[in-house]
């Protein structure tokens, strides 16, 4: 009896780390490839095409709630920010609270696009959001031009 209980916790044991490894590979897979496809593209031209960013600031607007502005800025690159301007999937409840977390916890996005639609989703995690997008500002934070 003992045996048995024992080999069945070893067994669960087992499977429960081979559960979290698959998992874990998982998430390395989605970065490796999401980052494989952002260095394609040298000079981005959008935020959507930034091998990572992170939010600023999640600014909703009055009287529409599904449209956030979204403050984003490129760590990587010192003075590279753009503005947002996002439609939040109507079905999905948990995407304001999802984005102002990230925010709040300078989480490191990794943003890519799906057809029309944006998807933002943070590093090392299966969350995901997905926007679509309405306008961009890529110039708002970049230094003026030496004369």
């Amino acid at each position: 009896m003992v045996t048995a209980l024992a080999l069945t916790g070893a067994a669960l044991f087992i499977l429960t780390g081979l559960a979290v490894a698959a998992r874990l590979v998982r998430i390395g897979n989605l970065d490796a490839m999401a980052l494989a496809e952002k260095l394609a593209a040298p000079c981005p031209g959008s935020a959507a095409d930034w091998p990572e960013l992170r939010i600023r600031a999640v600014v909703p607007q009055p009287g529409q709630p599904s449209v956030i502005l979204l403050l984003v800025e490129w760590p990587g690159h010192r003075g590279q920010e753009a503005t947002l301007l996002v439609l939040l999937d109507g079905a999905d409840q948990r995407s304001l609270s999802r984005l102002s977390r990230w925010c709040a916890d300078r989480s490191p996005i990794s943003p890519r696009r799906c057809q029309a639609e944006l998807e933002l989703r943070p590093r090392q995690s299966l969350e995901r959001v997905r926007v679509r997008l309405l306008a961009e500002d890529a110039a708002s934070g970049r230094p003026a031009p030496a004369r």
